[in-house]
């Protein structure tokens, strides 16, 4: 599965402020995550097919057959009933509220990233008049990722509960490239502001009835 996130904004290079300006990013990218799980088939999929048996066996109720046409999971799965658990629950941060991620421990999946890095510098100093990509791409993962209980206060509040977030944890990153240009358009330059487009390929680790459809476009 493939899709784009995309971040315009500050993102310093700086570690003070690291946790603040993830808070931001994290933010911005709900809107998009949400609008991902709302309108993409097989984000509503996951919705519906998350849901496993408890136990091998389910306790003498009978399990109905699949319809034989794809439906487009457009109704919102039912309650969970008492047999049942959800394999991708938002999660809870003490201190900070509840997230949603995509890429997850329970679903057995990976990424890889493709990162355009648009700043106001040239192409040829990556790492030079502020432009630590280092700290100012841990930022964006951090950004990216749940966040941990010891960032309960820092920077912006989540501006939603449960918020949607990327992913659950940066360890989930099997590579990523990046590709630096510079950022056009901008009347007011700061020197902080980025322009970051991410190209984002989700990859099954170990396939089974929850996460199998992810392996498509």
């Amino acid at each position: 599965m493939k899709f784009t996130l995309i971040y315009d904004g500050p993102l310093p290079a700086g570690r003070s402020r690291r946790a603040k300006f993830a808070s931001k990013i994290r933010n911005e990218l709900h809107t998009q995550l949400c609008d991902l799980w709302d309108t993409h088939v097989l984000m509503r999929q996951l919705r519906h097919e998350t849901r496993a048996y408890k136990n091998s066996t389910v306790g003498g109720v009978e399990v109905p057959r699949r319809p034989p046409s794809l439906p487009d999971y457009r109704e919102k799965p039912p309650p969970l009933r008492d047999y049942e658990v959800d394999l991708c629950p938002p999660i809870p941060v003490e201190g900070i509220g509840a997230f949603l991620p995509i890429v997850r421990n329970s679903l057995y999946l990976a990424c890889a990233l493709d990162i355009l890095f648009l700043r106001h510098e040239d192409p040829g100093t990556l790492f030079e008049q502020g432009g630590d990509i280092d700290n100012r791409l841990k930022c964006f993962f951090d950004g990216l990722t749940i966040p941990n209980r010891e960032q309960a206060g820092s920077g912006e509040s989540p501006c939603a509960n449960p918020l949607y977030c990327f992913m659950e944890d940066d360890k989930h990153i099997s590579d990523f490239s990046v590709r630096s240009g510079r950022l056009l358009g901008r009347n007011k330059k700061n020197a902080d502001d980025v322009r970051i487009q991410v190209g984002v390929t989700i990859k099954v680790l170990r396939v089974f009835h929850a996460n199998q459809f992810l392996i498509g476009e």
